[in-house]
């Protein structure tokens, strides 16, 4: 008993000490929570769906789209072919002469606004609705050519025109696809 009551009082008189560990204090998540959800309720208060708005007048017509074949059914329409190297009037394809003679030839010019100008008068006055003039131009040609036409176009009483690329004969032999890279 003595070896046990040595043993204890040499314990009793020293104290065990541990080290306390200290407390990390960690970020709060709540209120990291809380200002996330203030920015998200402020960005869709203020990001519109409706981004792409137009304002429309109320006489406002939108262009349409359409292929020159549904366009060609059409029994009022007027067709004008514009190449680089000539100008063909109608469906009968009348050879009126050169682009540049749309612009500076005073006498073509006429020639033409009389060819649209029997063209309109043989469409009845219910229809003149249903008229169109297309103008098929080379992508190549200035757009002064083409506003020459519309202009005369314009003048005579067409009120819907339409405007589309002439395709050559063989696009398909001359088509790169590597070439728009």
């Amino acid at each position: 008993m003595s070896s046990n009551n040595s043993s204890r009082s040499s314990n009793k008189g020293r104290r065990v000490i541990r080290k306390k560990e200290e407390d990390v204090k960690g970020l709060s998540i709540t209120s990291l929570l809380d200002v996330l959800t203030i920015i998200l309720v402020f960005l869709m208060k203020n990001v519109s769906m409706e981004a792409v708005k137009i304002s429309e007048l109320p006489d406002m017509k939108y262009p349409t789209t359409m292929t020159k074949d549904s366009l060609m059914e059409n029994p009022y329409v007027t067709p004008v072919k514009l190449y680089t190297d000539r100008v063909l009037l109608g469906l009968g394809n009348l050879l009126l002469g050169e682009p540049q003679d749309l612009i500076e030839n005073v006498e073509k010019r006429s020639m033409m606004q009389e060819f649209f100008r029997n063209e309109w008068n043989s469409i009845p006055e219910d229809k003149w609705d249903d008229a169109c003039l297309i103008v098929q131009a080379d992508s190549n040609l200035p757009c002064g050519f083409i506003t020459e036409i519309v202009r005369v176009g314009t003048n005579t009483g067409y009120q819907n025109i339409y405007f589309a690329t002439v395709e050559e004969a063989e696009w398909l032999k001359s088509y790169n696809p590597a070439a728009g890279r």
